[in-house]
């Protein structure tokens, strides 16, 4: 509703700005509630307005080839694990985890200047000129003049009433518990087994595992082979048990 609102821009670019600043007041923090509140909280409504807004520019400039695009982006989780695992372990050894931390919050802060490259898919609409001037044409008949009462709200919740929305909501939150509690537990459990160094070599192929994952069951859904027809409420059923099972 934000970015439908105000802008997508403005959106990415307050998201970034918020994510640096979270992990940058993390690093100062002396009690476990400041850092529940910076990286928990701020970083967590920082990160969700970055990605939103660059699933928002996704949509927006590929409209027909946009699931070939969606298992590229899906990548990124596994391959920002694989990256970030190794280096906050070598920033902790080398300058200690306060540093450590104030050198993502400076990597993080490019988000910030990422987000203002956010332009309109209608920027580079054929017929761009004709659709404003439609809107000029709109505007001098007066047909904007109750353009703010008719903007949407900002929290919207007339959605959650629906049942097939509410249960599509309790699976994702329960299979998303099952997905990143091994990230978080991952490390100390294998430290408490004597792993050590290890660990991180581990954890290093976990991300791994999620970009080859994501590239061969992204690849399965998309394909619409003649033999082959298997339903993708299935296929996410099925991805679902595989997580629960693993």
């Amino acid at each position: 509703a934000f970015c439908r609102r105000k802008s997508t821009r403005l959106t990415a670019v307050v998201g970034g700005l918020v994510m640096a600043l979270a992990m940058l007041f993390a690093s100062f923090a002396n009690e476990l509630h400041q850092v529940v509140i910076s990286y928990g909280f701020m970083f967590g409504i920082g990160c969700g307005m970055v990605r939103e807004t660059s699933v928002l520019m996704v949509s927006q400039y590929f409209k027909r080839k946009r699931q070939n695009v969606e298992i590229i982006a899906s990548m990124g989780a596994g391959l920002g694990l694989t990256m970030f695992t190794n280096l906050l372990n070598e920033l902790i050894t080398a300058v200690g985890w306060r540093h450590g931390l104030q050198a993502i919050s400076a990597m993080l802060a490019s988000l910030f200047f990422i987000g203002m490259f956010y332009r309109s898919a209608s920027l580079y609409h054929p017929q761009r000129r004709a659709i404003l001037h439609l809107k000029d044409m709109s505007k001098k008949k007066g047909k904007d003049k109750n353009k703010i009462e008719n903007k949407p709200p900002y929290f919207d919740f007339t959605t959650l009433r629906l049942k097939s929305l509410q249960v599509i909501l309790l699976c994702t939150s329960l299979s998303s518990f099952g997905a990143y509690s091994p990230i978080i537990y991952f490390v100390p459990m294998a430290v408490a087994e004597g792993l050590g160094d290890r660990a991180i070599m581990l954890q290093t192929f976990m991300g791994l595992g999620m970009t080859a994952g994501s590239i061969g069951f992204g690849c399965i859904v998309v394909s619409r082979s003649k033999q082959c027809v298997i339903s993708r409420q299935y296929l996410l059923q099925t991805s679902i048990f595989g997580i629960g099972e693993n």
